[in-house]
């Protein structure tokens, strides 16, 4: 017992002396150290639970000390003669130690702790961070991060927020409120300096710090606008201290907990929709919004989860709601509606979304079946909303427009992301929403720039499928010109990318060929608009077609596509269009090459598609009007003079105009596919000819290989009407690449021929009369193309004639130029159509001396009785002389011979024909007209003529006037 009594009596002492010694040292400094002064501040905290307070008062004061000592280590100037280093050691020790007890006491006893040691410790907190705020090398400090780094770097600082860590979690699960409303107290208390306090803490506990926070301002939120209901919304709800607190606590957190703010900001909505207390079902959605008003970050995370679960079902159930709110506070409803279209403008994420909601709800276009429809009164709430958004992004828009200072409308910059779907939705809308899409359109192509406008109006063109629909682009180009003058340039660079890229990457593809069609169709419907403008002088110029005009090697390539209807539309809107002067060789060169290829694939479709002959009819007719517009530069000329030629004498085409296709060295025997040739006459053939040196090859000759020609495909001929049909629009064609001026003489191909009705196709002295001079340059590449059609090599291809027997020298010549001619009728029709030029008779004149060489050689041993017995050279002869005639190269009356042919005999014919030749050498062919058509011929000319008039006059004397002076 004495023992027992000795020790309380000695721990009485100990406690009086540790008391007296911390009052003294607490009261006067000096006569007491630091170690001793916390050693007995440390010891009462053990012992004396009532004296907690003043010890923690004295330990913030030794925590405020050492966090100035740390903070001032670097300023050496203010530590006169001391040893910083010493000092902060001493003080961290006395630290450390009053961390652990606090740790161990509120690991001990939670419930009694915490709660008193985490209000000393966010107090402590927010005094340090406000006081020191100023101090250098702390307001240089700009971010939170840096600001967290900073204060973490602080030994003291550090040891406080572990107590404060270690406070809020053992009360997270017990008494979360009582910590959060702590936190923020303090947040509100010690604002801004206090931020990265609770981004710490914050991180730590996510979930339950957000959703308490959320609820805590809710509830301030409630109180304040109950307590300021009879005054100006607004303003009583700024006054709230805790709503800039909680907007800073979000806002810390969501960098890397924005899902889960995302989860308790719409857990507090939807929990609102089923609350049972009025004042919650009022206020929730008002909190929310004037959350997401004070901080971007949280309206963006708001915006798509909450405009997704508004359907009509719950705007109807806020109507209910907000019903008595609206007839009791209509001032502070007013405000509510401006707050939400400042916030819809304020919304770069989920524009395009909130503006479909809202048309969505203000003018529903599809009723569905057992679908609630939005009540009357919301869907005039959402059109307001609508016309004051409208008139807010105008303003702005002009702002912008007219001031330096550029107006930030990020709904605009959000819509300008999304401008395809916001295109779309246009495009399917009707009735209201078509003025108010087009508006919002126009005003984000005029926030965004020329680049975003012009991809707009590109997908006008490439989605537009009706007349009203393409109007759109009239209305969206009208208001974005007004700030974009340069905007259809754009569009159109826009259009070409898409259809190059559409038709590159995927030609085969069917939505890719039905985008292509769509955007060439809708190009067309806007030249023919331009062009109607420019005829009634509305428009001196078109960009449109101007800009077209210098996209015709796109063009060039959709004329070869697959599919028939984009490479018509192609040609349909080259034509319209027009070309420019300033086409390069290259660009030229490749649509004469194309366009000749269509023209003759618009023969053959309308031969073989009987039931589209019309579609074919067209096409032809527009591969015309291109070659005719193309051939007014000299240098298309002679490209579609060869082309067109080369391509009517293809194997492929010449079937079109009656034509046979023989290989022009086919010269060996077949029948059935069998060589009927023999083997052992060819070897004695070979003995007969020249001796040479006797090599292995030439011992034995083995035959030809591969020389029974290859199993041709049948081609089933043509109807006459067709061939008659298409040698015309030929010739005609050629007339357009030839003649001299530009004026167009021709008739429409539907009332030259129709087969169907039996009407017979225009003679050729009918086309003649309605055709134009042909110019010099053409004559002669025709002539040219034509002799090297008909002629295999180039010898004897000089146009003067040598004397008459010089022809059986040219015999296999001549016959080859024969059988080519014959093989293909459709060159014999050009040569009739142009030999009134003696410029194209001049260098024709190699192919038609070979056809009279042809046609004497044939006569002069000729038995038959009549010439007309020969219907080949017969008729040779008299298309032959018609042909001289016409160009000139013979004169009359030795013109006429050609009307002697039906009476006289073979023999006759070819001495006529022989008389031709001689005056032909005698007066040499000459490109100069007034030379040729000056010439004459004398009595000695006409000597053999009038010998056969006077031997034939029994049936010959009504010719006579042909050929005397009588």
């Amino acid at each position: 017992m004495a023992t027992v009594g000795g020790d309380s009596l000695s721990v009485s002492r100990d406690l009086r002396r540790q008391l007296n010694q911390f009052l003294q040292g607490s009261i006067t400094s000096g006569n007491i150290s630091y170690e001793a002064l916390s050693n007995s501040a440390l010891y009462l905290l053990r012992t004396v639970p009532v004296a907690r307070h003043a010890v923690l008062e004295h330990y913030a004061l030794s925590f405020d000390e050492a966090i100035n000592t740390h903070l001032s280590f670097a300023d050496r100037n203010s530590w006169s003669g001391q040893d910083p280093e010493a000092i902060q050691q001493s003080q961290l020790s006395a630290l450390q130690d009053v961390t652990g007890v606090l740790l161990s006491f509120i690991k001990s006893n939670a419930e009694a702790w915490a709660p008193v040691v985490s209000s000393w410790a966010l107090s402590l907190l927010g005094l340090m961070s406000s006081k020191y705020a100023a101090k250098r090398g702390v307001q240089h400090v700009t971010s939170l991060n840096e600001v967290l780094q900073m204060w973490m770097a602080c030994p003291p600082a550090k040891m406080l927020m572990e107590i404060t860590t270690e406070c809020f979690a053992a009360m997270v699960g017990s008494a979360p409120d009582i910590c959060v409303d702590a936190l923020l107290e303090a947040s509100v208390r010690y604002s801004p300096h206090f931020d990265w306090v609770v981004a710490h803490i914050g991180s730590c506990f996510p979930r339950t710090i957000i959703t308490r926070v959320l609820n805590c301002g809710l509830k301030d939120y409630c109180t304040g606008s109950v307590d300021g209901s009879d005054k100006d919304a607004s303003s009583s709800r700024m006054k709230v201290p805790k709503m800039a607190s909680v907007v800073g606590i979000l806002g810390h957190l969501a960098a890397k907990h924005s899902q889960d703010i995302r989860k308790a900001l719409m857990a507090l909505f939807e929990a609102s929709l089923h609350s049972d207390t009025q004042s919650s079902r009022v206020t929730t959605l008002p909190f929310l919004l004037q959350l997401a008003s004070m901080s971007d970050l949280l309206l963006n995370i708001l915006t798509p989860d909450l405009v997704s679960v508004l359907s009509s079902s719950v705007v109807n159930q806020l109507h209910r709601q907000f019903t008595h709110w609206k007839r009791s506070s209509p001032s502070e409803y007013n405000s509510f509606l401006n707050l939400v279209v400042h916030l819809i403008a304020k919304c770069k994420v989920g524009s395009c979304d909130i503006i479909n909601f809202l048309l969505r709800t203000a003018l529903p276009q599809e009723e569905s079946a057992g679908s609630e429809l939005p009540v009357d009164e919301v869907r005039d709430t959402c059109i307001e909303i609508m016309h004051i958004l409208l008139f807010e992004l105008q303003r702005g828009v002009l702002a912008r427009k007219g001031n330096a200072v550029v107006v930030d409308l990020p709904l605009l910059s959000g819509l300008a992301e999304q401008s395809t779907k916001l295109t779309t939705l246009l495009l399917q809308s009707y009735g209201k929403r078509v003025p108010w899409l087009q508006k919002l359109l126009t005003y984000t192509s005029l926030q965004a720039g020329e680049n975003c406008s012009a991809s707009m109006l590109s997908n006008i063109v490439f989605s537009a499928n009706t007349p009203q629909q393409l109007g759109t682009f009239y209305k969206l180009r009208q208001g974005s010109e007004l700030g974009i003058p340069s905007v259809i340039s754009s569009t159109l660079v826009h259009i070409f990318n898409k259809l190059t890229s559409a038709t590159t990457s995927q030609p085969e593809s069917t939505a890719n060929s039905s985008n292509v069609l769509r955007a060439l169709r809708n190009l067309e419907k806007l030249v023919n608009v331009e062009k109607v403008k420019i005829k009634r002088k509305a428009l001196t110029c078109s960009t449109i077609l101007e800009g077209l005009k210098q996209r015709h090697s796109v063009l060039c390539d959709l004329l070869l596509s697959a599919n028939e209807d984009i490479s018509m539309c192609a040609l349909r809107l080259m034509t319209l269009v027009g070309f420019p002067n300033d086409l390069s060789i290259s660009l030229l060169t490749r649509l004469c090459s194309v366009i000749a290829i269509i023209f003759f694939t618009s023969l053959h479709k309308n031969t073989e598609q009987k039931d589209n002959a019309n579609k074919a009819d067209r096409m032809t007719q527009l591969c015309m009007s291109c070659i005719e517009q193309l051939s007014r530069y000299p240098f298309t000329k002679s490209l579609f003079i060869h082309y067109l030629l080369e391509g009517a004498v293809q194997k492929e085409n010449c079937h079109l105009f009656g034509g046979r296709w023989q290989p022009a060295t086919s010269n060996t025997p077949h029948g059935n596919g069998v060589d009927t040739v023999s083997l052992l006459e060819e070897n004695r053939q070979q003995s007969l000819s020249i001796a040479l040196p006797r090599f292995h090859s030439s011992v034995y000759h083995g035959g030809i290989i591969r020389q029974i020609p290859k199993t041709q495909l049948p081609v089933k001929p043509l109807q006459k009407s067709q061939v008659v049909r298409n040698c015309l629009i030929f010739t005609e064609t050629l007339w357009l690449c030839c003649r001299e001026n530009r004026q167009r003489c021709r008739q429409d191909l539907s009332g030259q021929v129709n087969s169907d009705t039996g009407h017979e196709p225009m003679e050729t002295d009918q086309v003649n009369r309605h055709m134009t001079a042909i110019s010099e340059s053409s004559a002669r590449t025709l002539g040219c193309v034509i002799v090297e059609i008909l002629t295999l090599d180039t010898l004897y291809n000089d146009v003067h004639w040598q004397d008459p027997d010089f022809r059986k020298v040219t015999t296999e010549r001549d016959t080859l130029v024969w059988k080519r001619l014959e093989d293909l009728p459709v060159v014999w029709n050009v040569i009739q159509e142009f030999s009134s030029s003696c410029v194209f008779v001049y260098y024709l004149s190699p192919v038609l001396r070979s056809l009279m060489a042809v046609i004497m050689n044939h006569l002069e041993v000729s038995r038959e009785t009549r010439m007309r017995n020969c219907p080949k050279q017969f008729e040779g002869a008299i298309k032959l002389v018609h042909c001289l005639t016409k160009g000139s190269m013979i004169p009359p009356p030795l013109s006429n011979v050609a009307e002697l042919f039906p009476f006289v005999s073979p023999y006759e014919g070819y001495l006529l024909l022989l008389t031709l030749w001689r005056y032909i050498k005698e007066n040499p062919p000459t490109e100069f007209e007034k030379e040729q058509s000056s010439r004459t011929c004398d009595t000695s000319h006409m000597f053999v003529v009038h010998s056969i008039l006077h031997a034939n006059i029994n049936h010959m004397g009504h010719l006579c006037p042909r050929f005397f002076n009588m």
